[in-house]
Formats: C-alpha cells, structure tokens, sequence
C-alpha cells in the first residue's frame, strides 16, 4: 500500500439503504491521482451518456487526493465530482456535462482518518437522510428534522446531536429545493460552489454527511518527505505576497479589479465601478473584520470573520468579503457594505452559490430596467440597482422555489427562453454557467478561461494550458490553489506528491497525468453532445466595449476567439471541432475513450 492513500472506497446506495468498503484501484490512481481526476473516471464509467443529474444513478464523489491530511500547506481540499446541475449543452438541454467543485474546510482530512480516500453515493432516498462515518461504523440516519433547516442552524443542531468532534457536509432549501445553482456547505462558510451539486445530492433526499476518524495516513518515503515539505513551507512562508494574502485574501483584489477595468460591474455592462472604494477590503478591515481561520494546515488563513456592528444588520456574523463576491456588489449596483455582506451570507446560509446568483440578480437588474419584465414578473419586487433588499426578497424566493423563484432557480437560459431573445446580448453565461466576477474585456487571454473550461463558466481553470494543468493537479491531490498563487511551485508540490505516494513523477509525467485529466473531462462533456459552438463568450463581450475608466474601449473580437480556439484545440491534441483525436487519447492512456 503506497502512502497518501488508505486504499478504500465508501459506496452508498441510499435507494438499496446500503453500504459497502471496496479496495482502491491503486493502478487507477497512478493514472488519475485522486479528486477531480479520479472523480472523471468514475463519472465516465458510471454514467450513460445523455443522462441526467437528477438521474437516481447518477453518482456524487466526494473524494480525497493523496495529500489531504498530511502535514503539507493547506491540503484540507475536498473534491466532490459528479453531473453538473448547471453545464449543459445548446442541441441538449436535458442532459449535463461534468462537474467538479473544490471546497476547503476540514471534512477531507476526517474522511482519510476514518479510513476512505473517498465516498460515492448513488440512488436516492425516499426521505430525508443523513450518513454519519466513524470509522468503520456507517449509518444511513433519519433525516426529517433536520430538513428544510438553513445552514447556520443545521450545523449547530449536528453539533449538538451527533458531536462537535464530527465534520459535516451538507445542503441548505436551495439544495433541498433542486435550485440549479445550489451549494454543498461545509463549517457554515465553505461552499463547494459552481455546477449545482447541492441539487444533485437534494435530489438523493441527503441532507448531510458527519465523519469522524481516529486512524493515521502513511507516507512512503520519510526523507524525501521532510526534505519536500521543507521547502513547501519555505516557499510559501517567505513569498513576498503571502502576509497580504493573510491579511486580506481575495478580498485584496476588490478595487484593483475595478482601477483594471476588469471587475463585473452592473451586468458586465462595465469593468470599472465609481464606488469600488465602498466595497474595499479596507473597509471591511476597519469595520467589519474581527478575526481569521484557515482550513486545514493552512498557514494563509485568508477566511477572515466579521461582525456587523451598527445599522440595522447590527449583531450579523459572517466571513467575507471575497472578490468573487462583487457578484454581489458591484455587478448588482450595490454601495451599501452592510446590505451587501447581508447578501452574501444569505446565500451561504440558503446553500445558494453567490457567484451565480449574483449573475442572475444583476441580469434581471437589466432586464428590469430596460422594462423587458416588470415588477410583476418578479412577484412584485422592484428590482432596482442596488437595492439589498430586493436582493434578499429573491434570494429568498429562490431558496425556496417560491413564486417567481422557481424560474430564477433554474438558470439564464431559461430566464431568456422565458423573456424574449432580446435577453441574450447580456446573458452573461457559457456552457450555461453564469460567469464569476472576471470581465474578460481587459483581461488579456482571460477568455480562455471562460471559452474551454469543463464546468462552463468557469474563473479557475486558467487561462493557458500549463496553469490549467496545474490547477488539474491542485484538485486531484487535495491542495489549495492560493499557496501556489502566492509562491509554493509546481514542482514542489510533485515533489510532495511522489515522497508521498511513492511516485518516481517527472514534471513532464505530472503534467501528462494532468493533461489526461483535463482530456477526460473534455471526453465526457462531448459524449454528451457538447461541441464547439459551447466554447463561446455571451454577445456583450464582443458587441459591446467597455465605456469607461482604464480599459475604456475594449472589446473581444469574433474572429479572434476563433483563431484562439484553433490553436488551443491543436495544442491540447484535440481537432478542429474541439475533440480529442485518437492519437491524443493513446498518448495518454485514454484509449477506452473510443470504445
């Protein structure tokens, strides 16, 4: 048995109500290492295509990487890898592609101490269930009282009556009530965001998972480990960036979007936003912030707490902001910094994705204002810019699939379908998934990002292929992008990986495994009738130039974004309509791909 791994597989069937312990597949792993790879190749094996994820076979992993819980910086990442709720494609709504969301926490660790480098869960429940892992011991446990509980109440309730000492994960009404943007949560604040994989594990009935574990990982070679971990902590620890990542985090980037012109501002109208200055990390440093925690051995801590202290949202706690949270401010017009903090930590409460919501809430800002749909269409609600709360008023609706939320649950396409093609210039969305807070106009080879990500509209794959590659490997070894952001390398993290494991991996080698990852995604989301016309920026972006502030002018071009996929495609070995060619899938050990 190499180290990093403990050899086991957790499979629950909550339609059978059963469970069973199968070994890992170690030559398997050698291929696809762990999370985000290993979760493509179940998904590939387990699914039909044209299936969809509210299919009761429909398989969700939550599953570890070969780092989490060693004592190396910040590898307390949780990959969970199933359909996407939210990724689909133009000649195929009623089936999804892949979907594979990264949260931080402690619950991966827990999950490898109990003795599993992964649980998949199938089959659905007839009522609400949770499964609670100790060790050896799994329950399959009545869920009903603890349905249709909101975050911040569920986690205090688990702790109550299963035990602090456990780690959960789990759904708040959004994912209850199948909203295709819904989270899966963790520790209140840490959201598995992107794809809606709260509504695929909704659809199970599965309401939480607690694991506890009392067992120890092993490592395959001690001196190379020290050695490595050595300098993973060196590097990070002395990077020029790291103190200002620790003080402020993400939220560091809030004003410097704007002066960029890169931010998403009312609807991606904009890249620059006149009252950026309101919504500043600054701010939230001397008003709002009263301490900080990481996730597992992170030495970053970048998830700083806050306390509302005056106004009428006096005595709110939540952690925040982040940047991606301008979804919430700044792309819906907001100035009010407490109405906005009053946002954000509703959708982590509801289990709502804030990045997505913020999209919709802004485009039907638009909608509203160019008098495409009137209050009425909205249940009453006058959804005017920056008003907080009418952002709460639908949030609420959406949380619960009341009224006009049943609509804005589902996603922009149908709100365009509903709403006239006049809708579509400023559908801010690929593949169907709303775009994060990154307004690609000023942003040189930012589109890239948007253009082939696997999970659609995606701000974290990367905007070349060696950066997409390595965050392939951040996600299936179990490890936080942000230390490498701020200086951990590449090669350490190799390093890490074959001391811990056993490997004898060339940085050639990792990112052959991670262009095999990367290929096998891009597999499945073509099977399942994606194609080349998926890869594509909303009108706006090329339509429409930005009018203001530093990158005054800018515009995507057409025939620009198609020489970019031309050599992108052929660079990754794929051909000309985006699919990997024969030889490409042999080169990288693929070959059932064509079968």
């Amino acid at each position: 048995m190499p180290g990093g791994y403990v050899g086991k597989i957790l499979e629950v069937d909550l339609t059978a109500k059963k469970t069973k312990t199968v070994p890992m597949d170690m030559e398997e792993a050698q291929l696809f290492i762990g999370g985000r790879g290993l979760g493509a190749k179940w998904l590939w094996d387990r699914t039909k295509p044209g299936s969809s994820y509210l299919d009761p076979d429909t398989p969700i992993c939550f599953i570890s990487g070969p780092l989490n819980g060693l004592p190396a910086p910040s590898t307390g990442r949780l990959t969970i890898v199933t359909r996407s709720a939210s990724t689909f494609p133009k000649s195929n709504p009623n089936t999804t592609g892949i979907s594979h969301s990264s949260v931080g926490g402690r619950w991966t660790p827990e999950l490898k101490f109990a003795g599993y480098d992964a649980l998949i869960v199938t089959g659905a429940a007839s009522g609400p269930v949770g499964i609670v892992i100790e060790n050896e011991k799994v329950k399959i446990v009545p869920a009903e009282k603890y349905w249709g509980m909101r975050n911040y109440e569920l986690q205090v309730a688990l702790d109550k009556d299963i035990g602090q000492l456990y780690k959960s994960v789990y759904i708040g009404p959004a994912g209850e009530n199948l909203v295709r943007y819904a989270n899966i949560m963790t520790e209140v604040h840490h959201a598995a965001g992107r794809g809606g994989t709260g509504a695929v594990m909704g659809s199970k009935k599965l309401k939480f998972v607690a694991v506890r574990g009392t067992n120890a990982i092993g490592i395959h070679d001690m001196k190379a480990w020290k050695k490595a971990d050595k300098q993973a902590w060196t590097e990070l620890l002395s990077s020029s960036g790291f103190e200002q990542w620790r003080k402020y985090g993400t939220a560091m980037v809030l004003t410097a979007s704007s002066d960029w012109g890169s931010e998403a501002v009312y609807n991606f109208k904009e890249g620059t936003y006149e009252h950026a200055d309101l919504l500043s990390a600054e701010r939230a440093y001397r008003n709002l912030w009263v301490g900080d925690s990481g996730c597992y051995m992170c030495p970053i801590a970048c998830l700083n707490r806050g306390m509302i202290r005056t106004g009428r949202f006096s005595g709110m706690t939540h952690d925040g902001p982040e940047y991606e949270g301008a979804m919430m401010g700044a792309n819906c017009g907001v100035k009010d910094f407490y109405g906005w903090m009053a946002n954000t930590a509703a959708s982590d409460d509801y289990g709502i994705c804030f990045i997505s919501m913020g999209n919709i809430i802004g485009f039907c800002m638009e909608a509203y204002e160019k008098g495409i749909i009137k209050a009425s269409d909205l249940d009453g609600i006058e959804l005017k810019w920056g008003d907080v709360d009418a952002m709460l008023a639908i949030q609420k609706k959406v949380a619960y699939g009341e009224g006009c939320g049943k609509l804005l649950g589902r996603n922009l396409r149908a709100l365009v379908k509903v709403w006239g093609k006049e809708c579509e210039h400023f559908a801010i969305e690929t593949k169907g998934q709303a775009w994060a807070a990154w307004n690609t106009r000023s942003l040189k080879n930012y589109e890239t990002t948007y253009l082939t990500a696997s999970r659609g509209g995606d701000h974290l794959t990367g905007s070349d292929i060696k950066t997409q590659n390595a965050r392939a490997m951040n996600d299936s070894l179990g490890i936080c992008l942000f230390p490498q952001i701020v200086g951990l390398k590449p090669e350490t993290i190799k390093d890490l990986l074959n001391a811990a494991a056993g490997y004898h991996l060339t940085m050639d080698d990792y990112m052959k495994t991670a262009d095999r990852i990367y290929t096998l995604e891009r597999s499945f989301n073509m099977a399942n009738g994606f194609a080349r016309a998926d890869d594509t920026v909303p009108p706006r972006m090329y339509k429409e130039a930005l009018s203001k502030g530093a990158a005054k002018g800018k515009i995507l071009k057409l025939d620009e974004i198609e020489k970019l996929l031309d050599k992108y495609y052929a660079d990754r070995g794929w051909d000309n309509k985006g699919n990997p060619t024969k030889a490409r899938l042999e080169e990288l050990g693929l070959n059932f791909v064509q079968a």
